[in-house]
């Protein structure tokens, strides 16, 4: 659906149609109609899973990307690369990417959660993805992360900041902050849980884990609103911002007599 809204923003302001097949398109066509076969045999021997995914996906987008050339050449790729690029957001990353980025988020998580737990006077200590306190045990698991939030927060700033603002710079800076709003809350979220388990035992995480997982949810989706608010704010003052007189030769800027 996000897609599709995207799709019919873009198309309102589609470029001109050209309608020509050149070499270009030949070879985008080819090449992902190639892919996708590969992909399929690897498929065949291995089933489905999410490194095959990603090549359907990547075949797909050339066979779109070969449409869109013969259609409107190479301002169209660029016009709608956003809308149908978007996409990819949703699929699940390879194992290839998503191990190492799980495995450095669930150690990252447990370090700073025994670092603020010590601070706070609780005998904390990490053995890998696990926090050890005086009375029990925590695990950081793949869900606890915040793999899962991670990547609904930069679908929504990546959606979020093309719709609201224009300039390149404020959009990556939207997507940054919302990356670290989804840190900050997944570590709030763990310390929380980490400090409840240490004083009340472990049987209260049960009651406390879903609240927990909401208001993190809230406070992300809260602090995305007001980032972008400040940020299209920004955008404005610039905008109306007047320009500067240019300098005369002699340094100084043209006076009106």
């Amino acid at each position: 659906m996000l897609c599709g809204y995207l799709f019919w923003e873009a198309w309102e302001r589609k470029p001109d149609l050209c309608d020509r097949w050149t070499l270009s398109t030949l070879v985008l066509a080819a090449g992902g109609l190639g892919l996708l076969f590969v992909v399929q045999m690897y498929q065949a021997a291995f089933g489905l899973n999410s490194a095959s995914l990603a090549g359907l996906a990547c075949g797909i987008m050339a066979l779109i990307a070969a449409n869109l050339h013969y259609l409107f050449g190479w301002v169209g790729i660029r016009h709608f690369a956003f809308t149908f690029a978007f996409l990819l957001v949703a699929l699940p990353m390879p194992s290839a990417i998503q191990n190492p980025l799980v495995g450095g988020l669930q150690s990252s998580v447990a370090f700073l959660n025994v670092e603020i737990l010590r601070l706070l006077g609780i005998p904390a200590q990490q053995i890998g993805s696990v926090i050890k306190l005086p009375g029990c045990i925590v695990g950081v698991d793949e869900a606890c992360s915040g793999i899962r939030s991670l990547q609904s927060t930069i679908m929504a700033t990546l959606f979020i900041g093309y719709l609201t603002l224009r300039r390149a710079s404020l959009k990556i800076l939207l997507l940054l902050a919302g990356i670290g709003l989804a840190v900050i809350g997944n570590v709030g979220r763990s310390l929380f849980l980490s400090y409840t388990a240490n004083q009340k035992g472990l049987q209260a995480l049960e009651a406390f884990h879903d609240p927990a997982g909401w208001s993190i949810l809230t406070f992300t989706a809260a602090g995305v609103i007001l980032v972008t608010w400040l940020l299209n704010r920004a955008e404005s003052a610039i905008q109306a911002r007047p320009l500067t007189a240019p300098l005369s030769p002699s340094g100084r800027g043209n006076q009106q007599r």
